[in-house]
């Protein structure tokens, strides 16, 4: 079989679209079209159905898709653990984050990465903790890094970070009513800001709460938005309070556009970053490589999840 016909065969599956897969490959429909072709001609069966401008998915189409991903994900393996063997470590290297690692830590391990490794291409896509989790299952890309875990039985977390989420509120009236601590009932009135379900922050909230009896749905919640920089945002307009890692906050409390204040009856709330890999999967010489470099970078000995 040829590889370069399968890879054009899943990029279309996955576009769903002759002319998107055309467009992401730097190739003509027709191209794609007479590539498809060839190789539902060797393979003697249909592999999508035509339906005008849509496509569909024959039952051979996804079959070969669930082993074709499997044969292109050893066929990169082979070439970076050559590469890796002639001391030339290069390719692409797919990470997948949630917002805090993705916007606040990653960014300067990535760059230090590329200064060691120039050859090395590195895309990351930023998600909430759930989708990451998920498509690490899938296999869409070969390292996560997440603020919470999960059990399933495939997943391998390594703890490489850790932060402390905070409590902050504009600084202005009303908030600066309140000196250095609120108490939850206090808290509940007024306007507060969540991140959307999925979110490791948000699953750390509402544990957090559950622990103080109370529950996320208890509080005057006024916009449910889906990154932490919007919330960010959210509260330098003072529309509400939030809980954030401080990570996301420290410039502005500093500059004195926020305050952090102490929920009566609380300890810190401490959260975990992990890096998290598929064990059914092969890791790629890459991939090794890159979660050796970000362990190293974040001072991590034991490296057991």
């Amino acid at each position: 079989m040829d590889l370069r016909l399968l890879e054009i065969f899943c990029c279309v599956y996955e576009e769903r679209s002759f002319s998107m897969a055309g467009r992401k490959l730097g190739l003509t429909q027709p191209t794609i079209s007479g590539h498809i072709k060839s190789l539902e001609g060797s393979l003697g069966t249909r592999l999508f159905d035509r339906l005008g401008r849509k496509i569909g998915v024959t039952g051979a189409g996804e079959l070969l898709y669930r082993y074709g991903l499997e044969i292109l994900r050893l066929k990169q393996t082979t070439e970076e653990a050559i590469t890796r063997f002639l001391n030339r470590l290069e390719g692409d290297l797919h990470l997948g984050a949630s917002s805090i690692p993705g916007e606040y830590l990653l960014p300067s391990v990535i760059g230090s990465f590329r200064e060691v490794y120039p050859q090395v291409r590195v895309s990351l896509e930023i998600h909430d903790t759930h989708e990451i989790l998920r498509r690490v299952r899938q296999g869409k890309v070969e390292l996560g890094f997440v603020g919470a875990r999960a059990n399933h039985p495939v997943l391998d977390f390594h703890r490489y970070a850790a932060d402390e989420l905070t409590l902050v509120v504009p600084n202005c009236a009303p908030w600066n009513a309140f000196t250095d601590e609120i108490r939850m009932a206090e808290l509940k009135r007024l306007p507060f800001l969540v991140r959307e379900r999925g979110s490791g922050s948000r699953m750390k909230v509402e544990a957090k709460f559950r622990d103080l009896g109370a529950e996320l749905e208890d509080f005057n919640i006024v916009a449910e938005l889906g990154s932490t920089t919007a919330i960010v945002e959210a509260i330098r307009s003072r529309m509400g309070a939030s809980i954030l890692s401080n990570l996301s906050v420290h410039q502005d409390l500093e500059a004195g556009i926020m305050r952090r204040l102490r929920l009566h009856g609380s300890g810190p709330l401490m959260r975990d970053f992990y890096a998290v890999r598929n064990t059914q999967r092969t890791a790629s010489p890459l991939a090794e490589v890159f979660l050796e470099h970000q362990l190293h970078e974040a001072g991590v000995k034991d490296t057991a999840a």
